[in-house]
């Protein structure tokens, strides 16, 4: 067996990225997912979606997906334009979830005047059930974490390795042109 060395430590552009589909993730999650159920005295379920309560977080979190997209294609001054943008994101997305809680319980009552006709303190009787499920905590946590990439991504986006321009990768005796490097039989793609 050989003796593995030191292992290295993720860089930060991994990191972040990954952080940010993560957020990403969760934030979609929390979007598509009942944020609360009721059962009726019937038997019929109704629930309510995060998206029904919460309509940005879908757009949020797509964002912050294709902000982690964009992330490792970015040079300097932009890592720092998407750091940013990404903190704003991440605290729009928490902020926007967290807000959106309280509407959970007008929304259910909406659903059961739609379901019953009933309204009011009527609807009482007919409801059997009502739970609240963690989807709303998850978005939450995933704005946080976006918000907590987007800081990341502030602090070390100075560390992380320069990209190499790309008219380096075509360079032949001074042309500097893709299909001479094709003619010396290289792949100017890697």
């Amino acid at each position: 067996m050989s003796e593995a060395g030191p292992r290295r430590a993720p860089s930060g552009r991994v990191v972040a990225v990954l952080a940010l589909l993560v957020a990403g993730a969760l934030g979609l999650l929390g979007a598509t997912q009942p944020w609360a159920t009721v059962a009726l005295v019937d038997g019929r379920m109704l629930a309510t979606a995060g998206q029904e309560i919460a309509g940005g977080l879908t757009i949020l979190s797509l964002a912050t997906v294709a902000l982690a997209l964009v992330l490792p294609l970015a040079g300097r001054v932009w890592r720092l334009v998407l750091g940013a943008l990404a903190l704003a994101l991440g605290v729009l997305m928490a902020v926007h979830a967290a807000g959106a809680v309280a509407g959970v319980g007008p929304a259910l009552e909406a659903l059961v005047a739609e379901a019953t006709g009933l309204a009011g303190t009527a609807q009482q009787a007919e409801v059997a059930e009502l739970a609240t499920t963690g989807w709303s905590s998850a978005a939450i946590a995933g704005g946080a974490l976006a918000a907590l990439a987007g800081v990341w991504v502030l602090l070390t986006a100075h560390r992380w390795p320069a990209r190499a321009p790309r008219t380096a990768r075509y360079e032949r005796t001074g042309s500097g042109l893709a299909w001479d490097a094709m003619d010396d039989g290289e792949d100017p793609t890697r």
